[in-house]
């Protein structure tokens, strides 16, 4: 196992989860319209191939400041439509807070190019992808991963990563993430030498 990539867990059922994506299309990009939050597309990303469904956003006080550097995290209207995928981190993480999350969907044959997840805010955290549909490639620094639906798995978003759709369909990916911790599980995948 890598020390950038860390597969926790895999054939996870999201069928659920795909249910309620399906019955809430209206939920996609809707971050757009809410005020005083920023999403990562927002500043840097908004030339990216990919579509977002934030659950919980990034907030800030005024728009010069950049979400990455806010500890401001903030529930949107489409939490309440997504309790399956809520469902499932409780019980992988034993009822771990989860902060910033949302779904990121990424078109046939297009990639995201690598990049680093900057700000304070991701100082404390870690991120983690539960894939729910589509096949993607995920690179991080020099390791990569073919990722197929209900795979859980952690990465360092500190180093340059990024991911290539290798399906023939949109792939869906829940990103998320939780406060540094020892009690996490990818140190409990690793040799103590992370």
């Amino acid at each position: 196992m890598g020390k950038c990539i860390k597969i926790i867990k895999d054939k996870i059922d999201v069928s659920k989860v795909i249910k309620q994506l399906k019955k809430n299309p209206q939920d996609w990009d809707h971050q757009k319209h809410i005020e005083d939050v920023q999403s990562l597309l927002d500043r840097g990303f908004d030339d990216l191939p990919v579509s977002a469904l934030q659950l919980i956003m990034g907030g800030v006080k005024s728009k010069e400041d950049f979400v990455g550097d806010s500890e401001i995290n903030i529930k949107t209207p489409a939490y309440q439509h997504h309790s399956e995928i809520r469902k499932i981190l409780k019980k992988e993480f034993s009822g771990e807070e989860i902060h910033r999350c949302g779904f990121l969907s990424l078109p046939i044959d297009e990639i995201v190019g690598a990049h680093i997840d900057e700000g304070t805010y991701y100082l404390t955290r870690d991120r983690y992808h539960l894939s729910i549909s589509g096949r993607y490639q995920y690179f991080v620094g020099n390791e990569n991963v073919i990722v197929d639906p209900g795979t859980l798995f952690w990465f360092n978003n500190k180093l340059p990563h990024g991911t290539v759709n290798i399906a023939d369909e949109v792939r869906i990916t829940f990103v998320f993430d939780i406060l540094h911790s020892p009690n996490n599980p990818q140190h409990k995948l690793s040799d103590g030498q992370d």
